[in-house]
């Protein structure tokens, strides 16, 4: 679906100076993230830390062409530039995104909630990608901005959409209800997630409701809806509220969740027909959000056969593109187990970020699941290629291998299967450049990607996950109840897996996780595991992270601190739980006993920090000819 220029001022009512009536393909808010310059239009929405009318003379020499500005820009000094001049350039983009949203009549799922939004939509797409041509929400883009960005993605191709909306505040559920227009809503839960803009949960209840105002269902837990029943029908009597729960009043009934080992057994009862699912997952949060995927199939009409066959296929979400060292000094971008053209624009976006100007291949599988022509579909790709100037591309799958068409502009190889491309691998062949592996689920990658991650070493070092539970549950019969245990599995537990060594800590009651460094929490974290996590060693340029993977840092020195502190309140961000290490003999990191006193008096003048726990490292406590040391330790600490 075309907009020229002069079509996107007309919809958002804009003032123009219009050189070149060119044809907008792609919206921009990021001026580091440019594919393709020419096509794409640039909106300059100021923030609480930047304003993107800033970066109008640096897009211009790298190409971009098309602006929507909120301030009055001299185009005298932009020749061949097109400038649409709005009274709110976020406003504009909402506008557009709206506008876009009205030319399309298909089913629209619309996500609300304080947690499991992201995780039931991709869930979602795996459950129904067979069934329909999908397009959703990148990653967790469910704000202001990442809304329509996300509507902008409709096509004629699709078949069903599946968006986010997050609010943080009253009256943003408003905004992004007139952008996505659901017919089917889901609410995830309402929890304490993003409370602090809402007078107490009915509010906040009330004010998500507002995505629901037109849909025709609404999908969501018994205890969210309860006493509801007046708002809803004074939001739109004809809405029907479909709900799970355990009470016989609900359309689905929840009869039975039993961990089993690795997994949960839940059994459902809808219309009387009794549907037993098991999904590869022991954590409730998993389950809440299984449970609201299978009722949105039933709802769809998909059969409990295929649904139970389906839901024991589950896999975690990555919230974002895996990062990996690679052999001969290469960088691996982990993408293996989707491939559609709106997530491919994402990863080849990601994939220059990272290059630094490198050398990018890409690996490709068939992209199983396009309403498109398949000669269409892979020109399409290829043109995509070209335009993030892709080096070489590796092709695997039938459909790949007839339909994609030799350039002088990239190396492509192509492959009937993983399988076959495995037997030809050669490590020489992988050098000093970036690459990119996306594939459908069904073309194993994962096997690629070990072929081609960095190897350390091929010792094989076998752990008793049983043996590990006894330990722990010795330890814990020695100790008074109240007492808390944190398990250290800092260095990836020491080389022993540290995901699969986390989850059966959690799923025998550990309070706590400790971790060397960052990306180990954030692997646990993507690896399902919800337990609070502590990082010895937090790093200034891990911060970003720290925060998005809800870890907990420890400080240790008044620069660690104060830079915190500082990072925090650019996030408007406060109470954030951290951990104070207090130095008395081991001599390596924590505040000195005498800074006690500065410290306090630091942490009272600041709202950015809950103090979690304050501690010290006992140097030698296993030693009996050391305990008198020890106790001068602790003493000090005291």
């Amino acid at each position: 679906m075309n907009y020229s220029i002069n079509d996107i001022a007309r919809i958002i009512n804009a003032g123009s100076t219009v050189v070149n009536n060119i044809t907008i393909e792609h919206l921009l808010i990021d001026s580091r993230k440019i594919s393709s310059p020419a096509t794409s239009l640039f909106f300059a929405l100021k923030g609480p830390r930047r304003d993107g009318h800033q970066f109008i003379p640096d897009l211009y020499k790298k190409g971009v062409r098309n602006f929507i500005c909120s301030e009055k820009i001299n185009s005298s000094f932009y020749p061949d530039a097109n400038f649409l001049q709005a009274d709110d350039s976020l406003q504009a983009l909402q506008q557009l995104a709206a506008h876009h949203r009205s030319r399309f009549n298909i089913p629209v799922i619309g996500i609300t909630g304080s947690n499991g939004k992201t995780i039931v939509k991709e869930w979602l797409y795996q459950l129904l990608h067979e069934d329909y041509n999908i397009v959703r929400s990148p990653k967790s883009y469910n704000s202001q901005v990442g809304v329509p960005l996300s509507v902008w993605q409709m096509s004629e191709q699709h078949e069903l959409c599946i968006f986010e909306a997050g609010i943080s505040e009253q009256g943003e559920m408003f905004r992004l209800e007139k952008m996505i227009r659901p017919t089917i809503g889901i609410l995830t839960n309402i929890g304490e997630a993003h409370s602090e803009g809402f007078n107490d949960p009915e509010h906040k209840f009330r004010e998500k409701l507002v995505l629901f105002k037109n849909c025709k269902t609404v999908i969501g837990r018994e205890t969210d809806f309860a006493g509801q029943d007046e708002f809803v029908e004074l939001l739109n009597e004809d809405l029907k509220v479909m709900t799970w729960g355990l009470s016989e009043k609900n359309e689905f009934v929840l009869r039975d969740i039993e961990k089993q080992g690795s997994t949960t057994k839940i059994t459902l009862v809808y219309r009387e027909a009794i549907l037993e699912i098991t999904i590869p997952f022991t954590d409730d949060a998993a389950g809440e959000n299984a449970i609201t995927c299978c009722c949105v199939l039933l709802h769809l009409g998909i059969s409990a056969d295929v649904i139970s066959e389906r839901m024991k296929l589950l896999h975690p979400i990555n919230m974002r593109l895996e990062l990996k060292k690679g052999i001969n000094h290469c960088s691996i971008i982990n993408d293996s187990y989707s491939a559609d053209l709106s997530s491919l624009e994402i990863a080849l976006n990601f994939l220059d970020q990272q290059s630094s100007g490198t050398k990018k291949t890409v690996i490709l599988s068939d992209f199983l699941q396009s309403a498109l022509p398949d000669d269409e579909l892979y020109l399409q790709i290829l043109d995509s290629l070209k335009k993030h100037h892709i080096t070489r591309l590796i092709g695997i799958g039938e459909r790949i291998s007839a339909n994609m068409q030799h350039s002088n502009e990239l190396q492509i190889e192509l492959y009937p299967s993983t399988g076959n491309f495995s037997k030809q691998f050669r490590s020489s062949q992988f050098k000093e450049e970036t690459i990119l592996i996306k594939g459908a689920r069904l073309f194993a990658f994962e096997n690629i990607v070990q072929l081609l991650e960095q190897k350390v070493h091929q010792t094989v070092l076998e752990i008793n996950l049983n043996a590990i539970a006894h330990n722990l549950k010795e330890y814990q019969k020695l100790l008074n109840p109240a007492t808390k245990v944190m398990a250290m599995v800092k260095a990836f537990a020491y080389g022993s897996g540290g995901a699969e060594i986390a989850g059966i800590l959690q799923y025998h009651k550990v309070d706590y996780l400790g971790v060397a460094y960052t990306d180990e929490g954030v692997e646990l974290r993507r690896a399902g595991i919800t337990l609070p996590i502590m990082v010895m060693n937090p790093e200034e340029n891990a911060f970003e992270s720290i925060i998005e993977h809800n870890l907990e840092p420890e400080i240790y020195s008044f620069e660690l601190l104060h830079s915190f502190d500082k990072f925090l309140q650019q996030e408007g961000l406060q109470q954030y739980p951290i951990h104070i290490e207090i130095e008395t003999g081991m001599n390596r990191l924590g505040f000195s006993t005498e800074e006690t006193e500065k410290l306090s008096s630091y942490l009272l003048s600041t709202s950015s920090f809950k103090i979690q726990t304050v501690f010290s490292h006992l140097v030698a406590s296993e030693e009996d000819m050391q305990d008198d040391f020890t106790m001068k330790q602790f003493k000090k600490f005291d």
